[in-house]
């Protein structure tokens, strides 16, 4: 499993990996149960099944355990570990994958540097984030990973990418920065941890405080 980065902190652990094994390697190393195995068969997407079983293989490595990780990994909606105390988040993004185990809720999202999110930035960037000027191409990137971020900790839909999500741009080479939920019965700033991988893949997570 190539391995392109890790970190270990008190309370979680993030890893990303670049999907280089086939089908095979993974359900060699998994132990899947009989329902996982049909809703694995109608992914019809190659691409998608490797996903799905790199993500859960990855879990399974930051769990250091080879006994059977019971979760609702097969439904809709965020991922959650059955047979473990842990919180988990999980993204994919052009033959990568990053995964989060945390103590606390938490939030991941990978995204391949250049992509251009230009043409939806009208619905997930607000005026207070535009602060009268054009954002950058990568400026825009780094909000949308974040509020990916802020999303999937939440976890509870209807969500409003432009009204209830608020993303600080970081200060320079810092790593870390600042972002909010502003929902009308939930609000919370949380701390934005990113990296740039391989200078490849904007790497970005939360872990709730």
């Amino acid at each position: 499993m190539p391995l392109i980065f890790q970190e270990k902190f008190s309370e979680f652990e993030i890893a990303v990996w670049r999907i280089n094994e086939d089908e095979n390697f993974f359900r060699l190393q998994l132990q899947l149960s009989e329902e996982e195995k049909i809703f694995l068969q109608n992914i019809k997407a190659p691409n998608k099944r490797l996903e799905w079983l790199a993500s859960r293989h990855l879990i399974r490595s930051l769990l250091k355990t080879d006994l059977f990780i019971d979760s609702n990994f097969k439904q809709k909606g965020k991922p959650e570990l059955l047979s473990h105390k842990k919180e988990i988040s999980i993204s994919h993004s052009s033959g990568v994958c990053a995964v989060i185990v945390s103590e606390k809720k938490a939030g991941v999202d990978i995204e391949l540097l250049g992509r251009n999110v230009s043409s939806m930035a009208h619905k997930f960037i607000s005026d207070e984030e535009k602060k009268n000027r054009e954002l950058t191409g990568d400026e825009l990137l780094f909000i949308w990973c974040v509020k990916e971020c802020l999303f999937k900790l939440y976890a509870k839909g209807g969500v409003d990418f432009q009204r209830d999500l608020f993303a600080e741009l970081p200060i320079e080479k810092s790593g870390i920065s600042k972002a909010e939920i502003r929902k009308t019965d939930f609000s919370k700033t949380l701390t934005i941890y990113h990296r740039i991988i391989e200078n490849n893949f904007l790497l970005c997570w939360t872990v709730d405080n």
